[in-house]
């Protein structure tokens, strides 16, 4: 069985990139480690809110995260994606097709869909959603993290959230604004400086939170 561990880092921006565009569909890639059959989300690249769709300027994002990861001596094996409509759930047909295409290049690529429920205040445990793809489709691993964020998925899959802490340092963040710190792709087409693969000051943040 595969073990997934989502780190505050990888959360914390996947979390801030839809909190920073509550009213459209966002998506991005995760990042990880891999030690002795576990993998590690280490990191978030938030990819768009402008665009959903199999295009050119995926493949031009996928293309510069993933050198970006192997020069950091990571994997692109994650994909999350947000809904504008915030009591979806379910890995739509053009997320599953995004995130297929991850599946071509590293098989243990799994995908998070975000409950935007699970962002509300009061709420409790992930809001990632996981999936895990079993030919010829993605299979939702119910309650994979459970209500502390630790817990068992199904198809040889297993999720769990790095600390206790994940959770409380997002919502920390949330409560703070900190989503003006996330750039994605999107923005980076519109204004070149801006960095996002590494959000260095939003890393920054998250450590420091």
């Amino acid at each position: 069985m595969t073990e997934y561990t989502v780190s505050v880092q990888a959360y914390a921006k996947a979390v801030l990139h839809c909190a920073k565009h509550p009213w459209a569909t966002v998506h991005g890639l995760l990042l990880a480690e891999k030690k002795e059959g576990k993998i590690r989300f280490v990191d978030a690249v938030p990819l768009a809110h402008n665009w959903t769709n199999l295009t050119a300027m995926f493949d031009v994002a996928l293309q510069q995260a993933q050198q970006y990861a192997k020069t950091k001596g990571l994997s692109v094996c994650g994909y999350y994606v947000a809904y504008e409509d915030t009591k979806a759930t379910q890995l739509s047909a053009s997320g599953a097709l995004l995130a297929k295409t991850l599946v071509e290049a590293d098989e243990s690529t799994v995908a998070f869909v975000v409950d935007a429920k699970k962002l509300t205040p009061g709420s409790s445990g992930a809001a990632f959603v996981p999936y895990v793809y079993a030919e010829p489709q993605w299979k939702e691993q119910s309650n994979a993290f459970g209500e502390s964020g630790k817990g068992n998925g199904t198809k040889g899959a297993s999720f769990v959230l790095e600390n206790n802490r994940v959770v409380a340092v997002t919502r920390k963040l949330v409560d703070e604004r900190a989503e003006v710190w996330v750039h994605d792709f999107d923005e980076h087409l519109d204004d070149v400086s801006l960095d996002w693969l590494q959000n260095q000051a939003l890393s920054e943040r998250i450590r420091t939170t």
